[in-house]
């Protein structure tokens, strides 16, 4: 006998799943705040997502798709990897500057994988991830003469990974764009 159909659309779920937590934080969400949120019932949730662990990680899958991914592609797009790279830096200014801008849900899922193995490794692959993307668009660039040839790649990949983590952290409190701008700007200047 097949079960009750889902009453609700997963991906609408997790969307809305993916907002709580990313206001919240994964220790201070509740299961009462997911199903206010969701619409659905916590058998709902756990039929579909799991327990609230496996739901989080769900929702961090779901929000690397939506924004990771867009970033990984526009560093890997063809043309210019200097001016790939320029356009992330200004789409994170243009990010951390606009009023929707509520931090980064990585730093959210921090608070989880410092205590929790499994949501570590996922995250350090995730950012990892990102981090692969700037190096093959920093060696790109430097092959081109597009940035100084005492760039590395590898090396500059992991400050602009963790300046874009910092600069998601110190938004939350200085969003003025000077501010933003300024330390864009020193990243651009690593560029040479």
């Amino acid at each position: 006998m097949p079960g009750r159909p889902r009453e609700f659309d997963t991906n609408v779920a997790l969307e809305k799943a993916m907002l709580v937590f990313w206001k919240k934080g994964f220790t201070e969400t509740s299961l009462a705040d997911l199903e206010q949120a969701t619409g659905a019932g916590r058998q709902s949730l756990y039929a579909a997502f799991g327990d609230k662990h496996a739901l989080f990680s769900q929702v961090v899958e779901f929000y690397f798709a939506r924004v990771l991914q867009p970033m990984v592609d526009l560093l890997d797009a063809p043309g210019s990897a200097r001016g790939n790279i320029d356009r992330l830096l200004q789409s994170w200014e243009d990010y951390v500057c606009s009023p929707l801008f509520q931090g980064c849900l990585v730093d959210r899922a921090i608070d989880s994988a410092a205590s929790d193995e499994r949501m570590n490794a996922f995250l350090s692959r995730k950012l990892t991830f990102l981090e692969n993307a700037l190096e093959r668009a920093l060696r790109r660039a430097v092959e081109a003469g597009e940035v100084s040839s005492s760039v590395q790649p590898r090396a500059t990949a992991r400050v602009l990974l963790t300046l874009s983590q910092g600069l998601s952290v110190m938004a939350r409190v200085n969003q003025e764009r000077s501010y933003v701008r300024s330390v864009l700007d020193v990243a651009r200047a690593l560029l040479g």
